[in-house]
């Protein structure tokens, strides 16, 4: 009996796997399909290293007199290790058309450039070197070009109040209509004041003085007061005063430059 179950028992196997086969269309099973995995997540996209505004102000008027006055200004920051670089430009221009006799006349065209690098040597000491330049058509200034080196500290620093001041010597290359060029040396005075008010509102003030060395009563004196107004988390609304003055202006032309202009600006 014993030798007979073993001699059926491979034929029993064979047969038990041949019904099964048929049963399922003789196909070989399948192997249950893996579920697919979901796509990695992108990474993150590193934020600039330089803190950009870019700001637009604009007046129009319509009537007896048909007035348009646009500006505009590109300010940039970027601060790494112990360096500084500041770099920035603005530009406005202003014409005033009489509807009767159609005759326009440019009442503000003037552009600056700007750039600054300095290097920390502590928490608040630092050395930098400055170089802008300016063209105003109105006040006939042809052109004037300043480069100062400069010693700077932070007297202030902190998230809510900074202010610094820097002194140094500078050179000025300067043309003036009616006047011809003149390339001299002056001393630099130069401060400037951030405060924070609170999370959305701020003011911002620059001064700076740069008097001839053989001749004080001859200088630049340049000055800004701003107002910003947070409207979203990039967008703002600013409200910017100017005064740029020239002791010994161009002939014909006054000392003073005075503007004062609202807008909109945008950082990123």
């Amino acid at each position: 009996m014993k030798i007979l179950s073993r001699r059926l028992l491979p034929g029993l196997l064979l047969a038990s796997l041949v019904l099964r086969a048929a049963e399922t269309g003789g196909a070989a099973p399948q192997a249950t399909p893996a579920a697919p995995s979901a796509p990695a997540a992108p990474a993150p996209k590193p934020p600039s290293p330089w803190h950009t505004t870019a700001s637009m102000n604009a007046a129009i008027a319509k009537g007896n007199a048909d007035t348009l006055l646009v500006g505009a200004a590109l300010n940039s920051l970027r601060k790494w290790d112990k360096n500084e670089i500041a770099l920035g430009a603005d530009g406005t221009y202003g014409a005033n058309s009489d509807p009767t006799t159609r005759k326009e006349t440019t009442t503000a065209q003037n552009y600056g450039v700007y750039g600054q690098y300095n290097r920390m040597l502590s928490d608040r000491l630092y050395l930098g070197l400055r170089a802008d330049g300016r063209q105003d058509r109105i006040a006939s200034i042809d052109y004037r070009a300043t480069v100062a080196p400069a010693l700077g500290y932070y007297a202030m620093k902190n998230d809510r109040l900074t202010v610094k001041v820097e002194t140094g010597p500078a050179f000025i290359f300067e043309r003036l209509k009616g006047a011809g060029t003149a390339n001299y040396l002056t001393l630099r005075l130069a401060e400037e004041f951030q405060w924070k008010i609170n999370d959305r509102a701020s003011v911002s003030h620059t001064l700076e003085y740069l008097p001839k060395v053989e001749e004080f009563g001859n200088y630049v004196l340049n000055f800004t007061l701003g107002l910003t107004t947070k409207i979203t988390e990039s967008a703002s609304a600013n409200i910017t005063f100017q005064d740029f003055y020239r002791s010994v202006p161009a002939p014909g032309r006054r000392e003073n430059d005075l503007r004062l202009m609202a807008g909109l600006s945008y950082t990123f």
